[in-house]
């Protein structure tokens, strides 16, 4: 099974060139990165890969308790150009092709002390040629979805071979008893990475004039702009102070939004008579949840986009919805007791928060109080990697 895999990705190299165009407008990587297994920078560190931009982020904590040991793999151009702008001092690129002898001759010349795989992206070439180079290898806060599970074990007896000297550190139990089912060499929960979000020191400046209800509007993805101005339409009738706060994914996204409009490129202080502040400058949105009377999480109430994570905003106590599309981050969301609401759903429960200040103070410390105990994850996986590797 192993050798047919590899036979069919080599035929299939002749249609990479055909592929080059789109994969250029994407971003910076071209096909020839694919295919070079060259990465000096790396010589003798702990490798962490991390598939596209999410894990890029999600990562973050274990990069800093890393230090000068780490350097990081990506497979998308989107993954690589994010590493470089939020770790520019470590090295990093994107993994070579999972062709046997390219894997296999990467880490001839990485000679990496340990390679670390962020949640569970099986690479069977990868896999063996960590197995013939003795490389340490951990999935860390690693998950195994129940459909990921079904197809792993249609593969298990070919998977095996590939795991069972690997190290699985599992989100939580259900992911560390499949693991376990598949193989692995060892297996211990750490939790989710997710969990170890450092909220920023640092409030940006914000000035809204009045005494407002602000509910702020986390990474909106289109569509869910006209849904926050909807329900924001009907809970002007019971909150008259309200400001509704929204900041899109993409912030050159056109926005279809009527009434009194405020950009933050603009002007940081709202006037009493604005309806709606739009959040069109890049890093800022954590920051800003700090000044939410509730925040709403984007990406979540459209399909295809799983949500976003909403540690954010919990991290300063306030109290948080997302929407039923928030797959992705369904785990966090259920223990932070977080609700997951239908469009339907979401006035009736925004207009219960925001005329309630005891209830929205006890939502909000209790999230932050679940929050504070699945902290520490980074150390966990850093202390059993120690257990292994030399630092």
């Amino acid at each position: 099974m192993f050798w047919l895999y590899n036979l069919l990705i080599f035929l299939s190299l002749p249609l990479f060139p055909v592929l080059k165009s789109r994969v250029k407008k994407r971003g910076e990587v071209g096909i020839k990165e694919r295919f070079s297994v060259n990465f000096k920078e790396a010589r003798g560190r702990v490798i962490l890969h991390a598939s596209s931009t999410g894990e890029v982020n999600s990562v973050k904590p274990l990069v800093k308790k890393l230090g000068e040991n780490v350097a990081l793999t990506v497979f998308t151009d989107y993954g690589l150009e994010r590493a470089r702008k939020l770790y520019p001092r470590v090295p990093s690129r994107v993994l070579p092709l999972d062709l046997y002898p390219l894997t296999l001759k990467f880490l001839e010349k990485t000679e990496p002390k340990a390679f670390l795989i962020y949640e569970t992206e099986i690479w069977p070439s990868l896999l063996k040629a960590l197995s013939k180079r003795s490389v340490p290898t951990f999935f860390v806060s690693g998950k195994i979805g129940e459909k990921t599970y079904r197809r792993l074990r249609f593969f298990r007896s070919s998977l095996k071979s590939l795991i069972s000297d690997k190290v699985f550190l599992a989100r939580r139990e259900i992911d560390a008893e499949r693991a376990l089912e598949l193989g692995f060499k060892r297996v211990d929960v750490v939790g989710d990475l997710k969990f170890d979000y450092e909220p920023p020191k640092e409030r940006v400046p914000l000035e809204v004039e009045g005494d407002r209800s602000l509910v702020v509007w986390g990474s909106t993805h289109e569509g869910e702009e006209e849904l926050a101005v909807k329900v924001h339409r009907k809970l002007k009738r019971e909150v008259s102070n309200l400001l509704t706060v929204i900041a899109p994914r993409h912030t050159g996204r056109r926005l279809k939004i009527g009434g009194s409009v405020e950009f933050r490129s603009r002007s940081k202080r709202v006037k009493r008579e604005t309806e709606f502040y739009i959040i069109d400058t890049v890093g800022e949105l954590p920051s800003i949840y700090s000044y939410a009377t509730v925040a709403v999480i984007g990406g979540s109430f459209v399909k295809g986009i799983g949500g976003h994570n909403p540690v954010e905003p919990v991290a300063f106590k306030v109290p948080t919805l997302m929407g039923r599309y928030g797959e992705d981050f369904r785990e966090i969301a259920e223990r932070l007791r977080i609700p997951l609401l239908s469009e339907g759903e979401l006035y009736p429960e925004l207009l219960k928060l925001l005329t309630n200040q005891n209830l929205r103070n006890k939502i909000g410390e209790e999230s932050y109080r679940l929050w504070q105990e699945e902290r520490g994850v980074a150390d966990r996986i850093v202390r059993i990697l120690g257990e292994n590797v030399e630092l």
